[in-house]
């Protein structure tokens, strides 16, 4: 065995035993102990070049890395309950074992991964709810608040409305223009509150949310 076919050799095996024992990466195992393999009983490089083109051997190493990589994405996205950002790697998945190419490969994983962007993006407009918490808590100490006769109309009406019509009108002049270029068909879902992503952010009683909830709706005009 030549030397340069011998230092190929110590090289595609360094690349095998990387990922030897390795539970996550048992598909990227089997492929690198093909290409291992193909190198270590081939007479020259030449014979091993055309085993690995008529073997598909190094498009099935990419799919296998991303099999992997993708299969670990999903399970920490689903153990987390961050549905949304499961469906890139479970379409991935879905759809992998039939690219041919390499470029096939890239195209097909960039295309689930914008599209998914998207419905990650809509679903973190959910966000408003508790970016808004604070100003409506303040909205809330105005209206209620005891104050002398003379400061009544100013601190309990005025000042909270000019709040709320300030919310309203960025929300349809600024926030619902920007979402609507994603789905126009886009509205506001009270029910993704209660999903255990957007749940957790809100360090707050339920009690609370849902009166919150009733103030978002007049705020943002809802």
């Amino acid at each position: 065995m030549e030397q340069r076919h011998q230092e190929y050799c110590e090289y595609y095996k360094s690349r095998m035993l990387k990922y030897e024992n390795n539970s996550t990466y048992k598909n990227s195992y089997k492929s690198e102990k093909a290409l291992y393999d193909a190198i270590n009983s081939s007479a020259d490089l030449e014979e091993f070049g055309r085993k690995v083109e008529e073997e598909n051997l190094a498009v099935k190493n990419a799919i296998a890395l991303v099999k992997d990589q993708e299969t670990a994405r999903a399970k920490f996205f689903e153990d987390l309950k961050e549905y949304i950002k499961s469906h890139a790697p479970l379409r991935i998945l879905e759809t992998i074992d039939s690219v041919k190419t390499d470029m096939e490969l890239v195209n097909k994983v960039s295309e689930i991964e914008a599209d998914v962007n998207i419905e990650i993006t809509l679903d973190l407009m959910t966000g408003y709810f508790y970016y808004d918490s604070q100003i409506l808590e303040e909205i809330e100490v105005y209206e209620t608040a005891e104050v002398p006769d003379e400061w009544k109309n100013k601190i309990n009406n005025e000042y909270p409305q000019s709040m709320i019509d300030s919310g309203r009108e960025a929300w349809i002049k600024d926030v619902l223009p920007s979402v609507w270029n994603w789905d126009p068909d886009w509205k506001f879902n009270f029910d993704l509150i209660w999903e255990e992503r957007h749940r957790r952010l809100i360090p707050v009683p339920d009690e609370i949310i849902k009166k919150r909830i009733e103030q978002f709706k007049r705020y943002r005009g809802i």
